[in-house]
């Protein structure tokens, strides 16, 4: 199964690299994640952050992805997400958040056993 995990940021500098370190850390298999970053035109170095981890990770995930969001907003750049990804299964968080090595493991084993999962509404 590939799993697409999505972030979309903006002038998130200040987080987005603890949000990365949490992914290298996943104990699902890496060659199994696609990684879908999406930056709305950051005014900082979200973006530089974005292709330093892409540059430095590219070949132990399935691929990694970056996108521009020319409309900036938190729901365009989840459609661009949702225009380019390519996983059976999309996970997203945004760039301040914190996630436990498992996450992506546990979510998917949660949707294998046939439990739809929804955070956040």
């Amino acid at each position: 199964m590939l799993v697409t995990f999505c972030i979309v940021a903006l002038n998130s500098e200040k987080v987005l690299g603890n949000l990365l370190k949490n992914i290298k850390n996943q104990t699902f298999d890496h060659s199994s994640i696609e990684i879908v970053l999406v930056d709305g035109l950051s005014h900082d170095s979200t973006k530089k952050i974005m292709q330093d981890f892409k540059n430095q990770n590219d070949n132990s995930f399935y691929d990694i992805c970056i996108y521009d969001n020319p409309g900036k907003t938190l729901p365009c750049g989840w459609n661009v997400a949702l225009k380019n990804y390519r996983g059976d299964v999309i996970l997203r968080v945004d760039a301040h958040a914190t996630i436990p090595d498992d996450f992506i493991e546990k979510n998917v084993n949660s949707i294998i056993s046939g439990h739809d999962i929804e955070i956040g509404r």
